[in-house]
């Protein structure tokens, strides 16, 4: 009889789970079918018109939620889903007409790319854009809860916007960068466009990455030959920034030989190896789905030296996909000792400017490893 019930209940979990997948996703499923089974580079056109199918008649919440919904069921969909919130936003920007309010119907989803898509909106308004024109765009950007951190999208997303409004002219977007007010801004909107430019080579309709790009005024985006380009052709102050995002490309080109990007990034300048390694570190959280094991193993195969600098990336970047200081400690929890502090030292780095108020700060660090809350919260290290 015992056998007979384990039977019925593995028959009746047969038909349920599938009927509760439906339940969960079918709105998504039937909506996305028509993209569906299409090829990758056929799929991206025809989820974008969808989503400005839903804009229109339902509003940008909804096309960020469905945009969720398919990511679940559609791999294609989770691996292109930043860019797709890009689209979102700027398409919400046309459908709104102002650019405030389509941030407010924004959501911090898949790294906040609606808040950025909206900037590239706002620009492409412009048809003789002028500095004057983006130099205060995101001082009306209020959030009293999270002032740095919706600040900060507005600046990147400004970054997106400028390079996208130039024909992906790296050179000319980063000095309209410079006409923001604060050193801050500057750099947050350096991040956008170099991100930009790596984004915008990864998804150009050419089969194999085995040579370089043109745009606008024949300047090359990336080059295969070279990965350490535009950051050694850039003027110093932009190359932080540049190698902030520079191992997409080289992963790009090494076939995501993880390995063999940490020993690129020992090529960098000296003063920008650590900082390759936190890109590196971006790019593990990204490539594995924010997975902390697997954000683990690939991070250890990094030198010592470097190691620590990969999880701190990646920490970083767990904060900012999910929108929640706690995935980011989940993470610094399973890291091995000596790379702990690092870890943490992200945590705060996020955690402050996703939380103003500091009280909010310290209950989100009591979750953390207890000998490395103080790291969390930014206060000297506890003795252990």
């Amino acid at each position: 009889m015992m056998r007979m019930a384990t039977v019925r209940h593995i028959g009746a979990i047969a038909f349920v789970a599938p009927l509760l997948f439906f339940c969960l996703h079918g709105a998504a499923w039937a909506e996305g079918e028509e993209c569906r089974t299409k090829s990758y580079q056929d799929k991206i056109p025809c989820y974008k018109q969808l989503f400005e199918r839903i804009i229109r008649t339902q509003g940008t919440e909804q096309a960020l939620d469905t945009l969720q919904q398919l990511s679940s069921v559609d791999p294609d969909v989770r691996h292109y889903s930043h860019p797709y919130t890009h689209h979102i936003g700027k398409f919400s920007f046309t459908h709104y007409k102002d650019a405030a309010t389509a941030f407010a119907h924004c959501k911090d989803t898949f790294w906040s790319g609606c808040y950025h898509g909206v900037l590239e909106g706002y620009v492409s308004q412009f048809p003789n854009l002028a500095p004057k024109d983006i130099a205060s765009v995101c001082s009306g950007v209020k959030d009293p809860r999270r002032p740095i951190f919706m600040k900060f999208q507005c600046v990147h997303g400004l970054g997106h916007g400028l390079t996208m409004h130039f024909q992906h002219d790296l050179f000319k977007s980063l000095r309209f960068c410079d006409a923001l007010p604060t050193m801050w801004d500057q750099e947050s909107c350096y991040g956008g466009a170099f991100m930009e430019n790596v984004i915008w080579f990864q998804t150009k309709p050419h089969a194999d990455h085995g040579g370089h790009v043109e745009q606008a005024g024949n300047a090359k985006l990336l080059d295969a030959g070279d990965p350490h380009y535009p950051c050694n052709a850039v003027e110093k102050r932009y190359q932080r920034s540049c190698y902030m995002m520079q191992t997409s490309a080289m992963l790009t080109f090494n076939g995501y030989d993880f390995a063999g990007t940490f020993k690129e990034c020992e090529k960098a300048p000296a003063d920008l190896v650590e900082t390759c390694a936190r890109s590196l570190g971006r790019d593990v959280s990204g490539y594995t789905l924010t997975n902390a094991e697997r954000v683990r193993t690939l991070c250890l195969l990094g030198p010592p030296h470097l190691i620590g600098q990969c999880f701190r990336g990646a920490a970083k970047d767990f904060g900012f996909t999910h929108a929640s200081p706690q995935r980011s400690i989940a993470l610094c929890r399973i890291v091995d000792g000596p790379y702990k502090a690092d870890c943490y030292a992200a945590v705060h780095e996020f955690i402050v400017d996703f939380h103003a108020d500091t009280a909010k700060r310290f209950l989100e660090c009591r979750t953390a490893d207890e000998a490395y809350q103080s790291i969390c919260m930014g206060l000297p290290p506890a003795r252990r």
